[in-house]
């Protein structure tokens, strides 16, 4: 869900019955909240039973947000259902085996997360990566090949798995692989200097020192102080710095994306 979109808990009491029958209840209701444009305002709009908010949206104050409702930020999270949250688990397990090199062992538990759901995207490149990592170059390719596939592997949502991907592929020399994920992903999300950034790595290891050069000076002009990716062209250029690239236009609102965490390797 959107970062501006949060949802927040309401608890009321409320009195059912008549006379010596009757009693006190506590109703839950549950509250997609977003910014407004009136300051120190938020919109307000009930959830239905499908999560979905219906109805008119109502303006609050902050105040009144921050007295009278509670916060849920893993409100989805803790919806999934037993099945997800096992394949999740599974997951889990096969990174911790990767990280200790147990590569048949993680293998295993990212082949029980796809028998539970064959789209998973961290038990897809997990597993992919296990394989390569075996020496099972062929099968491990061709997990790859699926993954690049996955039209939800480019979702703004997954970015860090996408980012990652790219940097696998480009790690095990697969370079075409790795160009055609940052340029799929450019193409989604034409305002994130990192993409930007790793193309131009998976294009020099390419041996297409031009084509990196250009894709490190879209990095630049989306984020000026973006030092990897100057530092990178420095040494590309001998020192100098190219004019900025014209393609590569900085998001709406004047924001700029930096670099996030685990996302250039």
């Amino acid at each position: 869900m959107d970062r501006n979109k949060q949802i927040y808990l309401k608890q009321e009491t409320i009195r059912l019955g008549f006379g010596s029958t009757s009693r006190d209840t506590v109703i839950e209701n549950y509250f997609q909240v977003e910014e407004a444009a009136e300051d120190n305002m938020v919109s307000i709009r009930l959830l239905n039973i499908s999560d979905k908010p219906f109805g008119e949206p109502t303006l609050i104050t902050r105040e009144e947000l921050e007295q009278d409702y509670t916060p849920c930020p893993d409100y989805f999270k803790n919806k999934k259902d037993p099945k997800a949250q096992l394949a999740e688990k599974h997951v889990e397990l096969g990174e911790a085996h990767y990280e200790n090199r147990q590569f048949f062992s993680a293998e295993r538990e990212f082949n029980n997360a796809l028998a539970l759901n064959d789209k998973d995207l961290k038990a897809n490149l997990g597993k992919g990566k296990s394989l390569y990592a075996r020496g099972e170059r062929k099968e491990a390719k061709e997990i790859f090949d699926q993954l690049s596939q996955m039209d939800d592997l480019f979702e703004k949502d997954n970015k860090h798995i996408f980012n990652e991907f790219g940097i696998e592929l480009r790690r095990r020399n697969l370079h075409d692989e790795a160009i055609a994920n940052y340029t799929k992903a450019i193409a989604i999300d034409p305002g994130d200097p990192v993409l930007y950034y790793n193309l131009g790595r998976a294009y020099y290891e390419k041996k297409d020192r031009e084509e990196s050069i250009e894709q490190l000076t879209k990095a630049l002009t989306l984020k000026d102080d973006f030092k990897e990716a100057r530092d990178f062209l420095k040494t590309l250029t001998g020192g100098q710095i190219l004019q900025k690239s014209k393609a590569a236009k900085p998001r709406p609102g004047g924001k700029r994306s930096g670099p996030e965490a685990r996302t250039t390797g």
